[in-house]
């Protein structure tokens, strides 16, 4: 997170929100959120590439309370000047 901009573009993985979020704060206070109903939760990168100059795209397994809840999202996220602009989280088919 310490690398998000100040003015983030943040959709959260489906089964945690499905609202985009935009701004640091508010992106910190959804994952507040999240580690207070799931303070068990874990996330574990199956691949990530450069897909272009600025443009990452990551596919992990996430898994919150204890495994309550698990899932696969594939993570795409844009930078700028090194710092992230916008990232979307969709789940993995």
């Amino acid at each position: 997170m310490a690398l998000f901009a100040p003015d983030v573009s943040y959709v959260p993985p489906p089964p945690l929100g499905e609202r985009e979020i935009h701004g640091l704060p508010a992106v910190l206070d959804f994952w507040r959120d999240v580690l207070a109903r799931y303070p068990d939760s874990r996330i574990e990168n199956l691949d990530i590439r450069e897909a272009a100059p600025g443009r990452f795209v990551r596919t992990a397994r996430l898994r919150h309370g204890g495994g309550a809840l698990e899932y696969e999202i594939v993570q795409i996220t844009l930078l700028r000047g090194g710092r992230v602009v916008r990232q979307v989280n969709e789940l993995a088919r």
